[in-house]
């Protein structure tokens, strides 16, 4: 600790305040035309030495007992660094609507409750450090990188109305930081760069309500694998400028984009493939690129109805409810336009969906569009059996389809064969020629009436109309003998 000598006149009254926490405000002492965002021109009434700080923070100064030390100081500017790399402070940090000329260093550092709130920074070194309370960030500026890899902090780290300057790299690193509390990024929030909570461990919620991150053509907001207990809120007129990353995450509580506006269009907008959630809410305002919910694994699913939506990676997503509940038809539309092209399990979530809250027409016509999708993925000869399969029994799904062909052949044959005599095979045996059951015993390949092998007809249309409702009845029959093995297998 510089001696009592030493100290400039702001020095003493934050020593002598010290030992009882009281504030010290130099805002007073501003002088005409001193800009309230460039500390740099804030003159020696208003200058404190960061090693003066450093020096009551380690215990410099006795406190005084029955009272509570606080280094409580407001409208400095902070001169030199302020170097705690791996030190303990024995009291709490307000270091409020000052000026840094260099960016703290805080590595591995042991902290109390620690608030820069309102403050201009260079920059923040907190890597490893632990701050058993709240890290206060609230209206503070960085204009560089916030460091908080590895970082502890046992309440929230709060950034009400802060704004993160690093354009061209890391706005804050968090990866595996643990908050014991929440992250609280609302009031006007904003971060040019990207935000980086890799594997990060929050107790609460990413409250991001309102936020606005800007990193083009980047990750926003990365959080790959991170935890969060609660709920994650990224609503309320929340922007961002660049891809949305929650791939492997895993959150306790509602992850909700409503009325958001998201744009990376080179990719992935909102990545959330392996994300575990009980409920999504994709209900943006705006979203330019893809969404990527491949092997999510969700209870509820919002997905606004009617509009315009980016395009969905949906193979292997599984939920329970997807809101809100509209036709089939509605739906199909984000199947057929999934990037990869066919794939079946989305087909066979969407169908058990509509299953399960007994909608058993929407989820046969889920499945016959799943199988008239996959036609395009056919080589010629099976596409074609497909299309048999498909305007004979829908695939199985519509078996009524062969009851309609069957009447009509019936209805067509009987009319022809009424109009012309055929010849008996056995003259006088036999039954009487029936035009009805001759088209019926033709058309039904197995078994006999009677008919078609007492009567013929010599060559010509007629015939050969006997020859077509032969073969009609095998393809019918078989088509429709595929159609329910294929429902019954659940293909």
């Amino acid at each position: 600790m510089p001696t009592l000598d030493d100290l400039n006149e702001p020095e003493r009254r934050l020593r002598e305040a010290f030992a009882t926490g009281a504030e010290v405000d130099l805002r007073h002492a501003a002088v005409a035309g001193e800009s309230d965002d460039d500390g740099s021109g804030w003159g020696p009434q208003r200058t404190v030495r960061a090693e003066v700080i450093r020096s009551l923070l380690l215990g410099g100064v006795d406190s005084r007992r029955g009272e509570t030390p606080v280094v409580h100081l407001v409208g400095a500017r902070v001169s030199g660094q302020l170097n705690l790399e791996f030190s303990e402070a024995c009291c709490v940090l307000r270091l409020e609507q000052c000026w840094f000329e260099q960016a703290p260093k805080l590595y591995g550092a042991t902290l109390r409750v620690t608030g820069f709130g309102g403050s201009h920074l260079p920059g923040l070194q907190a890597s490893g450090t632990t701050v058993a309370g709240n890290l206060d960030l609230t209206h503070t500026r960085v204009r560089g990188k916030l460091g908080l890899t590895n970082a502890r902090i046992g309440g929230s780290l709060l950034l009400q109305g802060a704004r993160l300057s690093n354009p061209d790299g890391l706005a804050l690193n968090g990866s595996w930081l643990e908050v014991g509390g929440g992250i609280v990024g609302r009031d006007g929030f904003r971060a040019e760069g990207e935000i980086r909570l890799l594997e990060a461990r929050v107790g609460e919620g990413l409250h991001l309500e309102g936020a606005h991150l800007h990193h083009p053509g980047g990750d926003a907001l990365r959080a790959e694998s991170m935890q969060i207990a609660s709920r994650v809120d990224c609503d309320q007129g929340f922007h961002a400028h660049g891809a949305i990353v929650l791939t492997d995450a895993t959150v306790g509580g509602r992850i909700t984009f409503q009325s958001a506006t998201i744009r990376h269009p080179t990719g992935h907008a909102v990545a959330c493939r392996r994300l575990r959630s009980p409920e999504l809410d994709l209900r943006t305002a705006h979203a330019e690129g893809t969404v990527d919910l491949r092997h999510a694994h969700l209870d509820v699913l919002h997905i606004a109805a009617g509009a315009a939506h980016p395009p969905l990676y949906l193979d292997g997503l599984v939920y329970r409810s997807w809101e809100p509940h509209l036709p089939a038809e509605r739906r199909l539309a984000l199947l057929r336009h999934d990037p990869e092209g066919y794939r079946p399990q989305p087909y066979q979530q969407l169908a058990a969906t509509y299953q399960s809250i007994g909608h058993d027409d929407d989820a046969r016509g889920v499945l016959l569009a799943k199988q008239r999708h996959r036609r395009a993925t056919l080589r010629p000869a099976a596409r074609a059996w497909s299309y048999l399969l498909d305007a004979a029994v829908g695939y199985g799904y519509r078996p009524w389809l062969a009851g309609l062909w069957l009447t009509a052949l019936t209805l067509l044959g009987t009319a022809t064969f009424s109009t012309a005599g055929p010849k008996p095979i056995k003259p006088g045996e036999g039954a009487p020629f029936s035009p009805l059951v001759y088209t019926l015993d033709l058309l039904i390949p197995i078994g006999g009436l009677g008919q078609r092998n007492s009567w013929y007809w010599e060559t010509g249309p007629v015939q050969w109309l006997a020859y077509t409702l032969i073969a009609a009845g095998w393809l019918l029959t078989t088509a429709a003998v595929a159609g329910v093995t294929r429902v019954l297998n659940r293909n």
